[in-house]
């Protein structure tokens, strides 16, 4: 899963009154923000992510598959920033940056191992919001980025994503969105429907969800502490450079206590990207900092883990699927919301 537009989430909003006493510099672009929102909320606003977003998460060390007892602990860190940009006839443009990072701690492995890795993925998007009558809107995003361990760098290693959704609100409680939503990279086109309902049973509660990336259901009170559930799933898909090393490679000798003949390649056996693939349910609970700025934190377990090690042409190595036992996660994020959402 694309890492993104990962965890793209909508909140209530702060009275905007009050941000028009904030300094200048942060509220010239959520006051541009502001006046696309407020002229139709329930549309707009679901649909913009958060202008600035810091998040980290830990993963505890858990068993992996395998004859050695190997354990592996992964903590995540992000950051995206979005900044929007008004245009006429009731179109917002925002472009964004993000960068997503896993750094992976190995333990109980033999001392010539290497015992850490971290995975990066940079990424440029833009995204493209219309207002149409009748409270219809439609968005289009696209990015493109990198991702791997970037300890070397080539063309293989880009990935892409588009979006495109329309949506409607039925009521200023109901919102419901449909499109498709297309990522590829490192061999491989992923094309996959998109569904996205915003729905406000009450004032205190929303309920907002964006298939195949995720699912909130949140309460607030006194528009200050908010807590609620939230399903989620995620891919990351990292190139891996061995070229140098058997398979990939042949070596200048065979080595006589294994079976392989390292003086010849194997290509078919090359392992040029992982995938990395998880879904995750818990609770959050976040309070609100200032106007705009909320601190949350989610607190669950991971239903899935999947780790498939594949070549170019994005085929499945052989031995190379691994399946991790459930693990608790922790990610405490640090949001500058849009007003209104």
């Amino acid at each position: 899963m694309t890492p993104t537009a990962r965890r793209a989430t909508a909140h209530p909003s702060s009275n905007p009154t009050r941000a028009a006493h904030r300094p200048a510099r942060l509220a010239i672009p959520t006051a541009i923000a502001w006046l696309v929102v407020t002229a139709n909320p329930p549309t707009a606003a679901a649909q913009l992510p958060s202008l600035v977003e810091l998040s980290a998460q830990y993963t505890p060390p858990t068993q992996l598959d395998g004859a050695q007892p190997v354990q592996s602990q992964i903590a995540s860190y992000d950051v995206a920033i979005h900044l929007p940009i008004a245009l006429s006839g009731g179109r917002l443009l925002l472009p964004g940056v993000a960068y997503h990072a896993d750094a992976v701690a190995y333990s109980q492995l033999p001392a010539d191992a290497k015992t850490h890795d971290t995975f990066q993925a940079p990424e440029l998007s833009m995204m493209f919001v219309q207002r149409l009558p009748d409270r219809w809107a439609v968005m289009v995003r696209g990015g493109v980025g990198i991702a791997g361990r970037l300890d070397s760098v080539d063309a293989r290693m880009i990935q892409y994503s588009a979006l495109a959704l329309v949506s409607r609100s039925i009521s200023d409680r109901l919102m419901l969105g449909g499109g498709a939503l297309v990522t590829g990279g490192f061999g491989r086109v992923l094309p996959l429907p998109a569904v996205s309902v915003r729905w406000r049973p009450s004032a205190d509660v929303l309920v907002d969800a964006f298939v195949p990336a995720f699912a909130t259901v949140r309460y607030t009170r006194w528009n200050r502490i908010e807590v609620g559930a939230r399903i989620e799933a995620t891919q990351s898909v990292y190139a891996i450079r061995d070229g140098n090393r058997w398979p990939c490679t042949a070596q200048p000798s065979d080595d006589p206590v294994t079976a392989p003949d390292e003086a010849m390649a194997s290509p078919d056996a090359c392992l040029d990207h992982v995938t990395y693939t998880v879904a995750s349910a818990g609770l959050l609970a976040g309070v609100r900092l200032t106007s705009t700025i909320w601190l949350t934190t989610f607190a669950g377990v991971t239903l899935y883990r999947h780790t498939q090690r594949q070549d170019r042409d994005g085929d499945d190595l052989p031995g190379g699927s691994q399946h991790p036992p459930g693990a608790t996660v922790v990610r405490t994020s640090l949001a500058w919301r849009l007003p209104g959402s």
